[in-house]
């Protein structure tokens, strides 16, 4: 298969998942950044085995663009012998809303000061650490590009870069809260145990596509189908 004739989409992702702060050692200048504790949570939770690799998510003292957050990225990699994958977005947690950074393909938490150091030489800059977060679920929605693959039937897509990741159509936009209650009585099929479930939103052909994304270890396009028909089911869709 081919990629689509967009070299790739703007998408925004939102997601629920549980964090925790850094220790200040772990950081540059005893700012705030916060580790993601189950990354998939809705998936990892109930699978038998695995985990997944680190991701931190770095406060800001300001806001940054998208565009701003891509160009510092690109400069950082040309220097990494590892790159790391950064996106923009911005966290809803109790009482809060900021802007962050995503950072992962870390290798260790050793390396995130020194991320942070070199975004802070591409003029990003950070909040100080005010309190300690300990599990708390927080909101996150973030700005990224999106590569994708179609998969078989309409609707379906793949995840060029990423083969945890698979992506189906919804029919219409869905709040952050009537999803979650969505993908919770899409679980009680326990034919399609075991995945992770955010939204997605890109631009495709000049409208906005409303999409699920769906986190599963080698998700297969069978697998995906019968995720999308259940939600489809409970829609009143299918």
């Amino acid at each position: 298969m081919e990629k689509f004739k967009q070299q790739g989409f703007y998408c925004e992702i939102i997601k629920e998942e549980p964090l925790s702060t850094l220790e200040p050692e772990l950081t540059e200048g005893n700012t705030c950044v916060l580790e993601s504790t189950s990354p998939f949570f809705g998936y990892y939770q109930d699978a038998p085995m695995g985990n997944p690799d680190p991701y931190i998510y770095c406060v800001l003292d300001n806001e940054h663009s998208f565009m701003d957050v891509i160009r510092a990225t690109d400069r950082i990699n040309d220097k990494r012998h590892n790159p790391v994958d950064i996106a923009s977005g911005r966290l809803f947690l109790q009482d809060r809303t900021c802007p962050v950074i995503r950072v992962k393909q870390i290798q260790n938490f050793n390396q995130v000061p020194l991320v942070q150091q070199a975004l802070i030489h591409e003029g990003i800059s950070f909040k100080k650490r005010q309190r300690t977060i300990r599990e708390k679920m927080g909101v996150l929605q973030l700005s990224k590009m999106l590569y994708l693959l179609p998969a078989g039937a309409d609707g379906l897509y793949m995840d060029a870069d990423d083969p945890t990741k698979a992506y189906f159509e919804l029919p219409h936009y869905i709040s952050w809260d009537d999803f979650k209650s969505l993908t919770t009585q899409a679980k009680y099929d326990t034919s399609i145990l075991y995945f992770d479930a955010a939204q997605a939103t890109i631009v495709k052909d000049g409208k906005i596509l409303e999409l699920c994304r769906v986190f599963r270890e080698r998700i297969t396009e069978e697998q995906l189908q019968a995720i999308s028909e259940r939600y489809y089911k409970i829609l009143g869709q299918a």
